[in-house]
């Protein structure tokens, strides 16, 4: 799956399973006295303007949960879909946020309890510790001051310092940088990036940023990527998989060996110590171990061939259950969906056909999908009646949830919305509107359970009239970046290669998540807007969201942008998923992470048992 990765790190896009102009308030709003600019988790109250009543971001007990951990050891950490690229911010899937989360450190993580945490940062800065500031200094909008813990290093032994943070700054807004998976939306806005002192950066914006705690969630070795052109970058010069035991990395792990199609092998980055006591990983090893199907993947496991299994759901539970406490299950925010391509130009290929066009590009075909689908039925038959349905990307934990539209499996519904839009049916019941016949690809993972569902939604399209061929590709195809998918990788979400694409999105937990993911300035290669959505209510709350920090007017726009995802059928959630993994009673510290941190953020603390 591509789950919309947007590890914290992402922090300000939605991963695979992964940001017009604002609307900035005034020195004399309530932002002036407002909360941080984050969002939380769990299911507290609804935040306000007022202090009193912000929602705890930073209390993470995850502290005082911590168990002591033995020195040395291995462990082998399995996922059905294997990590290609190694560069952070091209990054999209899952299983490589992960892999950043064991090799990579930044300012900020994400706790197992949905709150923010420092990382490479002393603090986290806010309104009330003085570390932000709107509006800012010498005319800034804000300002935000950052101090990094001192004595920080790269892998190499090399000093860690601001200059690589300001480097990291610099060559995402070069020119020639394309593919970025989370665009430069928050980095367009800093107007100078100051480094004080090697541990103080000061960042000024033009405008107010709403997410500026998930900003450089990722430095870059200035050292050296230094050594080559930003166009070299792009095309994987440097950081590709024979290099990556060279390159530097600031985590609790290194890369030792990279072999495609199998493993990724590290050793622990002894430079490295962990934001709660100063130390490095207790692991000798940590293994990365690819299986090209979760059913394997749970052969393997069963088999003793590793020790964590990992990106497995509710549909897998039925065949781990003989694995009894073995068997780890969290509430996620991660969702399972329909994605439609709004491009009117660029779709499937496949379907040959059809005419010239592209169905799915008209509103009443992605409305009549949505009437069309029988989540209930999918649910039932294929993950026990144990899934959460899903209407909206927001997941109920989140702070900014509110209740959106809702509605039921109605093909007459459907039907009706295609008569009403000119989709006639012919003698052989598909539906055609001015030559263009309503014949589409649905494209997916090899997932067993996807195939299934979709074969499920290809019977609920056909009684409308709507044509479908399924078809399942690697997920080194349908989740290739812009720089790696060419004109014949088929189902490229970034060449918009697909007419409807089934996978999964991980959100984080900052509503400005939603910005490269939806809004129309980040289309590819700008973006991760892969669906092509051109809208300009989803612009206006985007850049609403964007461009305040009056956490109030966030929810307020927040429920604005559920009910519109609905109305307009931005996209067609099927349901919420759960994280399960199987974890070897071996393994000590392993506690999982709802969020799109996911599983490998603590890295540092797993250890074995002799």
């Amino acid at each position: 799956m591509k789950k919309r990765f947007a590890s914290l790190l992402a922090g300000t896009m939605i991963v695979f399973a992964a940001c017009g102009p604002s609307a900035s308030p005034s020195a004399s709003t309530p932002a002036a006295s407002a909360p941080p600019a984050a969002s939380p988790g769990g299911s507290e109250a609804a935040p306000s303007a007022s202090a009193a009543t912000t929602p705890d971001l930073f209390g993470t007990k995850y502290k005082d949960t911590r168990q002591p951990g033995t020195t040395g050891g291995q462990v082998i950490f399995a996922d059905w879909q294997e990590a290609t690229e190694f560069n952070f911010y091209y990054q999209g899937q899952v299983t490589e946020a992960n892999l950043s989360a064991a090799t990579q450190g930044g300012l900020v993580t994400v706790t197992n309890d949905f709150k923010y945490a420092p990382d490479q940062a002393t603090e986290i800065p806010t309104l009330d510790s003085g570390g932000v500031k709107v509006p800012g200094d010498g005319g800034d909008a804000m300002t935000v001051t950052w101090k990094l813990r001192p004595d920080l290093k790269w892998s190499d032994g090399s000093p860690l310092t601001c200059d690589d943070y300001k480097f990291t700054q610099d060559w995402i807004m070069d020119k020639d940088n394309t593919g970025l998976f989370a665009g430069r939306s928050g980095y367009e806005d800093v107007t100078k990036f100051d480094c004080t002192d090697p541990q103080t950066i000061v960042l000024h914006f033009g405008k107010i940023y709403e997410g500026y705690i998930a900003m450089y969630p990722v430095p870059l070795p200035k050292a050296y990527m230094s050594k080559f052109t930003t166009k070299e970058d792009v095309q994987h010069k440097g950081m590709g998989a024979a290099d990556m035991p060279k390159v530097p990395v600031s985590g609790p792990f290194k890369f030792e060996s990279v072999t495609s199609g199998q493993e990724i092998r590290l050793v622990r980055n002894d430079n490295y110590t962990n934001p709660w006591d100063g130390k490095p990983a207790n692991l000798d090893t940590l293994i990365f171990k690819w299986y090209g199907d979760a059913d394997a993947m749970i052969a393997g496991y069963k088999g003793g061939e590793f020790d964590i299994a990992n990106d497995l759901n509710d549909a897998d539970l039925p065949k781990v259950v003989d694995q009894g406490d073995q068997v780890k299950q969290l509430d996620s925010l991660t969702y399972e969906f329909l994605r439609p391509n709004w491009n009117p130009d660029v779709c499937s290929p496949k379907i040959t056909d059809r005419g010239k066009g592209c169905p799915v590009s008209d509103p009443a075909i992605r409305e009549a999908i949505r009437w069309a689908v029988n989540k209930d039925e999918i649910n039932t038959r294929l993950l026990g009646g144990a899934a959460a349905l899903g209407f909206t990307n927001v997941s109920p934990n989140a702070w900014f949830y509110s209740d959106p539209p809702t509605y039921t499996f109605d093909p007459e519904k459907a039907k009706s919305i295609l008569d009403a839009a000119g989709w006639v049916a012919g003698a052989d019941g598909v539906r055609a509107k001015n030559g263009l016949k309503a014949k589409i690809e649905l494209c997916t993972t090899t997932r067993q359970v996807r195939q299934d569902t979709l074969a499920l939604v290809s019977s609920y399209l056909k009684a409308v009239g709507i044509d479908s061929t399924v078809n399942a590709v690697s997920p080194n195809d349908i989740f290739a970046t812009f720089n790696e998918a060419t004109d014949q990788t088929p189902c490229a979400l970034s060449k918009y290669h697909y007419d409807v694409a089934e996978h999964a999105f991980s959100v984080p937990l900052d509503p400005l998540s939603n910005y490269p993911t939806y809004h129309s300035s980040q289309v590819e290669p700008n973006g991760g807007n892969d669906g092509f959505i051109k809208d300009p209510d989803v612009d206006r709350i985007m850049d609403g969201v964007k461009g305040t920090v009056d956490f109030a007017k966030i929810k307020e726009l927040m429920a604005e942008w559920q009910k519109i995802y609905v109305d307009k059928t931005i996209e067609i959630p099927l349901y919420f998923r759960k994280e399960v993994y199987l974890v070897s009673p071996k393994v000590t510290n392993f506690t999982g992470n709802p969020t799109s941190q996911g599983p490998t953020w603590n890295t540092y603390d797993w250890s074995v048992t002799p």
